[in-house]
């Protein structure tokens, strides 16, 4: 995928789970789909994320619909992310049965390695819309610097 701004050629972001890495590079985007499973039972959610690397900070905007932010864990350490929930499922009486049933309940993780580390004490985190945005200053060993040739 190429920036058209910035002609640079944006990579993926790597997953930490050295299984998960193993299945996506024999059978990507197997295990990432939305429709279920062929037991008719939801497949585990996956918070689908952007990275953006800018001069000072990275930015995380993962997708976790339906969340209640209480139940939003983040984590910070060196360079890697590590987002987890639990969207509950609200019991309900319903009559007839299913069609289809894709909405996702139950919890999920990802953990996202930065190619920088980050000052976790000073991230900020906030959920609007189903999105959760973080904010991650870069630590002041991973910040650019122009340096004055003499």
């Amino acid at each position: 995928m190429v920036d058209e701004k910035t002609k640079s050629v944006a990579q993926p972001v790597r997953s930490v789970d050295p299984l998960e890495q193993f299945f996506d590079s024999v059978l990507p985007n197997v295990f990432r789909s939305s429709v279920q499973a062929g037991n008719g039972a939801p497949r585990a959610h996956i918070a689908h994320i952007d990275v953006i690397d800018r001069d000072n900070e990275i930015v995380i905007k993962a997708e976790v619909p339906g969340m209640n932010k209480d139940l939003l864990d983040v984590q910070v350490h060196g360079n890697q992310v590590y987002i987890s929930g639990k969207k509950e499922e609200i019991q309900s009486q319903e009559e007839g049965k299913y069609i289809y049933r894709e909405r996702r309940y139950g919890e999920f993780s990802r953990t996202v390695q930065l190619p920088v580390d980050v000052d976790a004490s000073q991230t900020k985190a906030a959920y609007k819309e189903g999105v959760l945005e973080l904010v991650l200053p870069k630590a002041e060993s991973a910040k650019r610097r122009k340096i004055a040739v003499e």
